[in-house]
C-alpha cells in the first residue's frame, strides 16, 4: 500500500515524475525540492519534499503550498515554507497550487 500510494502522488506531480533536482536554499535531513516547466504544454509544476524530519524551505515562489500526504495547506507569502515531518519512512510533499491530499493514510505516510 505504501508504494502504491507513493506512484500515486508521483504520477499527479509532473515536478516529481521529470523535475530537476535540487536541494539549494533546503535545510533538514532530507529535503530537496523539484521543479518542471513546460511552456507548450502550459506546465510549471513545483514541489517541496522533506523526508523524515523538519525542513525549511526559502527563497521560493510565494503561493499557496498543499501537501499531497496530509492535504494541509500553507500559504507562503515571504518566500519561506517550513515542514514538519515526524515518524520513520514519513513524508511531507508540498506542491505550489498542488491538489491537495492524494490516497489514504498507511504504516507510513500519514
Amino acid at each position: 500500500q505504501h508504494i502504491r500510494r507513493l506512484n500515486m502522488i508521483r504520477r499527479a506531480i509532473p515536478a516529481l515524475q521529470k523535475g530537476q533536482y535540487s536541494t539549494d536554499n533546503c535545510s533538514g535531513s532530507f529535503a530537496f525540492k523539484r521543479r518542471y516547466t513546460n511552456a507548450s504544454e502550459g506546465v510549471d509544476s513545483f514541489a517541496l519534499v522533506c523526508i523524515n524530519g523538519g525542513a525549511t524551505f526559502t527563497n521560493i515562489p510565494n503561493g499557496t503550498y498543499k501537501d499531497c500526504v496530509t492535504g494541509n495547506v500553507i500559504n507562503v507569502t515571504g518566500g519561506t515554507l517550513s515542514a514538519d515531518c515526524s515518524g520513520n519512512g514519513n513524508a511531507r510533499i508540498y506542491v505550489l497550487n498542488g491538489p491537495g491530499k492524494i490516497g489514504e493514510n498507511g504504516t507510513y505516510l500519514y
